[in-house]
């Protein structure tokens, strides 16, 4: 899952040194918003978003192409404890990200600001990486509230300010891309302008998939699933995507299969019209559900599903 900077394609702007170019790690606690700002930014949905915690296991790149400026975000798995080898991969790949970023955007849900401050706080005091903090879901909260709040994180985390922002609505979007330009080097596009994702179909088939088991199922069984794309085949009118569903135990499989397959073919279904609304095309989806005991804890199984 480590993004590769890219190569083959030519600057977009080599003759203009006034362009601005770089990576933007979007950094923060499961369920702070990053993947809803990440899709808000980019004008699309590229990364998943569920009302559960730890839906972003990878990072997932997405470019924003402005007029001076080019912004690659890299949004990432949210700051948690690790229970499995997965969380530790997780955190690894939040690491990568502010490695590889020219500044970091650091996250904070202004409806539980404190939960695990310990974590925060332990990233802000190791960061050192221009930061921008902005406090997120300000639409549920009262301004007198809001500006309390703002302040005493401020004084907490050692931030000169946070940016009120709502990134389910919009506000305060622009000035927050505005500062996160400023702070990216002088230099040309790394990518073409209208291009707006690395990553293959084939990841945004898997991540659709595990968006819609996310939405229908409950408890811990929605993170004990993974998703591998067998066959992507582009045919007319349709496009043809087998997917497998790997579960960890027989009775995780049974409830995903559900009654007579009801709930394997409500997943299905919801998964299919995200991808054809992506894809801009019909597609035919087939889905399987096969065991593979304790594949979060298992380095090889981790190894083999992309997790690195």
């Amino acid at each position: 899952m480590d993004s590769i900077p890219p190569t083959a394609s030519p600057p977009a702007s080599d003759s203009d040194p006034s362009t601005r170019c770089g990576y933007i790690a979007l950094i923060g606690r499961p369920n702070a918003g990053k993947s809803t700002l990440f899709n808000s930014c980019l004008g699309q949905r590229l990364s998943i978003v569920t009302p559960k915690p730890q839906t972003t296991r990878g990072r997932v790149l997405g470019i924003l192409s402005r007029p001076g400026a080019q912004m690659i975000f890299l949004d990432t798995p949210g700051l948690l404890e690790a229970r499995y080898q997965l969380h530790r991969l997780m955190a690894r790949q939040i690491e990568l990200a502010v490695r590889e970023a020219d500044a970091v955007l650091l996250l904070i849900d202004a409806t539980s600001p404190y939960d695990r401050r310990e974590l925060v706080q332990s990233f802000v005091a190791h960061n050192q990486k221009p930061l921008v903090a902005a406090l997120n879901k300000i639409d549920l909260l009262a301004p007198l509230a809001l500006e309390g709040l703002t302040k005493a994180l401020e004084r907490e985390l050692g931030v000169p300010s946070f940016l009120p922002i709502s990134a389910l609505r919009g506000d305060n979007l622009e000035p927050l891309l505005d500062q996160l330009a400023g702070l990216l080097p002088p230099g040309p596009f790394l990518y073409p302008e209208e291009m707006v994702a690395e990553q293959p179909e084939r990841f945004f088939a898997a991540e659709f998939i595990r968006e819609a088991a996310f939405n229908q199922l409950s408890d811990e069984l929605p993170y004990a699933i993974n998703v591998v794309i067998e066959e992507f085949t582009e045919r007319q009118p349709k496009t043809f995507i087998a997917a497998t569903i790997y579960v960890e135990r027989e009775t995780q499989k049974g409830i995903l299969i559900g009654k007579s397959g009801g709930k394997l073919r409500s997943i299905g279904q919801e998964a299919r019209r995200q991808l054809e609304e992506f894809l801009e095309q019909q597609v035919f989806l087939e889905l399987w559900v096969k065991v593979r005991p304790d594949w979060r804890d298992r380095d090889d199984d981790l190894a083999e599903f992309g997790y690195s």
